[in-house]
């Protein structure tokens, strides 16, 4: 069976120099690393305690806006529906007849004139003395 960790050096000593500079390597990478500053850390960790509460008081009072606006949003088509059905009073079966009946008078009048003067009929229908 090969040794699988060792394929490609031809001897034990080319081995033991690889891993000699990996650990080398690793030692001047580790002594690269900075120090960790547990001060500033802590401040960071404050900073984002306080910025996520203040995203929270942003969300709820988002969210009390939401419902203000619903509520006046709902207020106003309340409002808007009970105008609309005080508007046709007490009878509005009988507005609506009324304004059928001039529409129906309106139209037959039109049929009735010769086409002529059918050009010249708003002006005539419609006097302002």
């Amino acid at each position: 069976m090969t040794d699988i960790r060792t394929r490609g050096f031809k001897t034990k000593t080319e081995l033991d120099e690889h891993l000699a500079d990996i650990e080398e390597a690793t030692e001047t990478e580790e002594a690269r690393l900075l120090p960790v500053d547990y001060a500033a850390e802590k401040q960071e960790t404050g900073e984002l305690a306080r910025l996520q509460e203040d995203l929270t008081l942003l969300r709820r009072h988002l969210a009390l806006l939401r419902e203000q606006a619903k509520a006046s949003i709902s207020a106003r088509a309340q409002r808007a529906d009970t105008s609309a059905r005080e508007q046709p009073g007490n009878y509005p079966w009988l507005k609506l007849a009324g304004v059928i009946a001039v529409t129906l008078l309106v139209a037959g009048r039109l049929r009735s004139l010769p086409p002529r003067r059918m050009t010249r009929m708003p002006l005539g229908l419609f006097r302002f003395d």
